[in-house]
């Protein structure tokens, strides 16, 4: 009995494993990986407080942060979350060619044209060669901070 319980949880856990890794089929992404360690005080930066706000970050202000491969782009989306992508194009895949955010609150890389939509959370590429969506980082709010990291 002990034998059987056994085995059966071990299948399940294979199971589950595998649909874990099914799941992040969508996150591949062109852009290496690159430390991100970032913290952000909303009361030093009142503009990101709106919806729909934007912040490019692409020195760093202190030895402790890392910003990615080619920076780092924080919106304060319309659902009132906060989300963070690498500015870096994932089809131009050079940390020097960063998307913009345009007038209509998309970015578009300045190479290939691509555009993503951002003030939804998704950097979903909307038009242009590209097929990969921006490279997402994790956010966490704790009070009036944003700590930003891989």
């Amino acid at each position: 009995m002990r034998f059987k319980l056994s085995i059966s949880i071990l299948r399940a856990s294979v199971i589950v494993f595998a649909l874990i890794l099914a799941s992040c089929g969508d996150n591949k992404t062109s852009i290496p990986p690159m430390p991100v360690s970032m913290q952000i005080n909303l009361l030093q930066e009142p503009t990101l407080l709106s919806l729909g706000a934007t912040k490019s970050y692409t020195k760093v202000s202190t030895g402790l942060e890392s910003l990615g491969f080619g920076g780092i782009l924080l919106v304060h989306t319309f659902d009132d979350s906060y989300c963070a992508f690498d500015l870096a194009c994932p089809y131009e895949v050079k940390n020097t060619v960063r998307v913009e955010v345009q007038p209509d609150l998309s970015a578009k890389c300045p190479e290939c044209g691509s555009r993503y939509r951002i003030t939804d959370g998704s950097g979903w590429v909307i038009s242009g060669p590209s097929k990969e969506k921006l490279k997402q980082y994790h956010i966490y709010p704790s009070g009036n901070y944003l700590y930003v990291t891989y």
